[in-house]
């Protein structure tokens, strides 16, 4: 189970180039991938979100990369192209000897040729080549940005699993709490009765049809199983290794329900008062929720 936030940096060189990839996540309740290249890598991008696919399944994903080169010329900010070089001197020897001029051509007049030296800025890099260097560090990245999600996600596990304890131990004070709800309900009723004038005894087939009426109407039996088939499908999904952060809000919008139908039906204040715990446990559950891929 990973969080959904998380951070990770990547390397690669490669062909006189160096790559550094940045990966940063954050919540989010589908998968956003948003992707800053240079101009010329922005043919890559669908094969970096690609990439990103294959490893994060949920959250918004911000993807940077930047590309500069590793070598240097004597004058360490500019460059010779070679290709030029060479056409310039096969150009200037022909003119020289078209002319029939004396003299050597120098390296300085080489250098002094349009094209032949240029800064390193002006140096683009090929798509196609940088690729692997590319996909190397922005591997490492994502390795490094799940590694942190798995981190937190483990924090965030241990939490949640202490929540659904807390409710399932409210489920069983609540379940416990019925047969009391009962009596109580049948002694209020007979009271009723007697302030009425009208005396029961305890075995009175009409009390009795009665008792059945109010138990069925408040019944919460089938609430209570529902819960704790939910308490099951939880701690099932956090103990799993696969993106659960949907699943397990869905089953909080139904706990929550579920309690809130259940406090409606039972009308009693000491379960009113588990109801309401849950209720705020259950919020704090969806917050945590939130968090998860």
């Amino acid at each position: 189970m990973k969080s959904m936030t998380g951070h990770g940096r990547g390397n690669a060189t490669a062909e006189g180039w160096r790559c550094a990839a940045e990966c940063a996540s954050v919540n989010r309740k589908g998968i956003e991938i948003a992707v800053a290249l240079p101009k010329p890598l922005a043919i890559l991008e669908s094969r970096i979100r690609e990439e990103v696919q294959r490893t994060v399944h949920r959250g918004r994903i911000n993807v940077s990369l930047s590309v500069e080169p590793t070598g240097s010329s004597p004058t360490g900010d500019s460059i010779v192209d070679r290709g030029a070089a060479r056409r310039a001197l096969v150009d200037l020897q022909a003119l020289r000897n078209e002319l029939q001029l004396p003299g050597e051509i120098s390296i300085e007049l080489l250098l002094r040729s349009p094209g032949v030296l240029r800064a390193a800025a002006e140096e683009t890099p090929d798509p196609e080549t940088l690729w692997p260097s590319v996909q190397q560090a922005l591997q490492q990245a994502l390795e490094r940005m799940g590694a942190m999600r798995s981190k937190e996600g483990a924090h965030l596990v241990a939490d949640l699993l202490k929540r659904v304890k807390l409710l399932e131990s409210a489920t069983k004070a609540i379940r416990t709490r019925v047969p009391a709800v009962i009596r109580q309900r049948r002694d209020a009723l007979r009271a009723r009765l007697m302030e009425l004038g009208a005396p029961t005894p305890v075995n009175d087939p009409a009390l009795a049809r009665e008792l059945a009426f109010a138990a069925e109407r408040s019944d919460i039996t089938e609430e209570l199983t529902r819960l704790e088939s939910h308490f099951a499908q939880c701690r099932e999904a956090l103990a799993g290794s696969e993106p659960a952060g949907r699943t397990l809000d869905y089953l909080a919008q139904e706990m929550f329900r579920e309690f809130n139908t259940l406090g409606n039906k039972a009308g009693d204040a000491a379960i009113s008062r588990r109801v309401v715990q849950s209720k705020a446990e259950l919020d704090r559950i969806r917050e945590q929720t939130a968090n998860l891929e």
